[in-house]
């Protein structure tokens, strides 16, 4: 069609028909007819055969942009896309996981303080928040219980002497008794044995045994003076079968005696020893019963009830630990007994650090007890700066209702920088040796494909298809796709993303 200008009319004026010669009419007409039928053949045919239809332009295959595609950039253009490269080498890899915890009292470092005894209230030398030594008063009760116990300890005490001087004495007897039969059954001679025991606590068995002993003597030297060949004729028989039964009577009375004061002393030894247990066994009693009311041995020995007087009723609650009162419910002549607490003293050199370590994140945990973990304070509540706390449990059960496990750890407080409730922010670190990775910024994504950039030259780069791993800190671990020694692109992989998909940006 031919151009007309822009802007003039255009004027269509009617062809005329130039005449016609109806035989030359009849031939065109017959020859256009021919071509007409022969085109509408051949077109049917080739239209049977497939060859009618157009063929679709084929669309560019993208395997110019899949693994393995290069990208060359000019040494100007690199410098203004600042491209930079490293080796790729296997280095120690840092997961890195907060959770939220909390700080809490040291359990093993908190007193519940409750009286031991019934009592009214007398004083209350401290107060809320008073740092106390162990053994510190806190208060001061009237308890009747306390002085019918130091009485009884009186009483034990004195039974205790008794029972001291008298197994004494029952040994010492026995002891000189048994000597003393000794000598007698050797035939040592009065004046001597006078002499031996003279000084010598025995009582009434001295006389017993030196009485028998001398009627022994004497039978015996009368039978002895009327059994002599010269004299026998001179005396009876019957008063010599008299004087011979005298003398061997006395000798088996005094042989008898003997055995009896024997095991007459040994039994009064024992008896003075069996008193004297049962004595030792009342103060004991009598003594334990004060210390199961809180008083120390020491503070017992010394006690002494009859010179308290009126005092002997006091007593004195102290503190079982060094620490701070952080509770106190102790009014003035309040009545309290055992269910009555009145202090709480809590040691805050050392803390509590809980967290809650989620399910996913148990591996990281896993091998923590023993070791230390940081933390920081939670948002708003005081500097960032991270500290340290050691690990003493990192749990056995999931909870079934959070699905995580309990981490405690022991915070040093020392400064008291911190304080019980106070929430925190538990970094959960652990470094694997060994490990191919690359920063985050290398990774580049194609749909689900991820790939990065490998330097083969000083211009030139190879797209590189890559299976990723964990994820941490930047940092992400190459499972497939790279090996060590390798330079990838750190930096600028987006310019290279860029101009290995221009093409088929202009094309779309």
């Amino acid at each position: 069609m031919a151009d007309f200008p822009q802007g003039q009319p255009v004027v269509v004026r009617p062809v005329q028909p130039a005449p016609r010669n109806p035989a030359v009419a009849w031939l065109l007409g017959g020859a256009l007819l021919l071509a007409s039928a022969a085109g509408v053949g051949f077109g049917a045919l080739k239209l049977m055969r497939g060859e009618g239809k157009k063929e679709a332009e084929p669309e560019k295959a993208e395997a110019g942009t899949g693994d393995g595609a290069v990208v060359e950039l000019k040494p100007v253009a690199m410098e203004k896309a600042g491209v930079k490269a490293e080796k790729l080498q296997r280095a120690p890899f840092v997961e890195l996981v907060r959770v939220p915890g909390r700080l809490a009292l040291d359990e093993t470092r908190l007193a519940h303080v409750n009286p031991v005894v019934d009592g009214i209230i007398q004083e209350v030398p401290v107060r809320l928040g008073q740092e106390v030594k162990a053994g510190d008063v806190l208060a001061t009760l009237e308890c009747r219980d306390l002085a019918q116990a130091k009485l009884e300890l009186v009483k034990a005490r004195l039974g205790l002497q008794q029972a001291e001087a008298q197994e004494k004495w029952n040994r010492e007897v026995g002891t000189n008794t048994q000597a003393l039969v000794d000598n007698l059954e050797k035939g040592v001679a009065i004046a001597e044995i006078e002499k031996m025991f003279r000084g010598r606590n025995l009582g009434d068995l001295r006389q017993q045994l030196v009485g028998s002993y001398s009627r022994r003597l004497q039978a015996k030297a009368q039978f002895d003076a009327v059994n002599q060949p010269d004299v026998v004729g001179a005396v009876s028989q019957s008063n010599l079968i008299k004087l011979r039964a005298d003398s061997e009577g006395a000798e088996a009375a005094f042989r008898a005696l003997c055995e009896e004061m024997k095991f007459q002393s040994v039994q009064q030894i024992r008896v003075g020893e069996q008193k004297l247990r049962e004595a030792q066994t009342a103060e004991a009693l009598a003594k334990t019963q004060l210390l199961m009311m809180g008083f120390n041995r020491e503070e017992v020995e010394k006690m002494n009830p009859i010179a308290e007087g009126e005092k002997v009723s006091r007593y004195p609650l102290r503190s079982p630990m060094a620490g701070t009162i952080i509770d106190q419910h102790a009014v003035l002549r309040e009545r309290v007994g055992l269910q009555n607490q009145m202090f709480q003293i809590a040691n805050l050199n050392t803390l509590w650090l809980k967290a809650d370590v989620p399910q996913r994140d148990l591996r990281l945990a896993q091998g923590l007890a023993g070791g230390y973990v940081r933390f920081s304070p939670a948002e708003g509540s005081g500097s960032g700066s991270e500290h340290q706390a050691r690990v003493l449990y990192t749990g056995d059960l999931v909870d079934p209702t959070t699905r995580t496990v309990n981490l405690l750890a022991e915070v040093d407080n020392t400064k008291r920088d911190w304080k019980p409730g106070m929430f925190v922010e538990v970094s959960l670190v652990r470094a694997e040796p060994g490990v191919l990775q690359v920063p985050l910024e290398a990774v580049q994504r194609q749909d689900t494909q991820t790939f990065v950039f490998v330097r083969e030259s000083a211009t030139r780069f190879r797209r590189a298809d890559v299976k990723l791993g964990r994820q941490a800190e930047g940092r992400v671990e190459i499972l497939q796709g790279l090996k060590e020694g390798q330079e990838v692109v750190v930096a600028g992989g987006f310019i290279l993303k860029s101009e290995l998909f221009k093409e088929q940006l202009a094309g779309d």
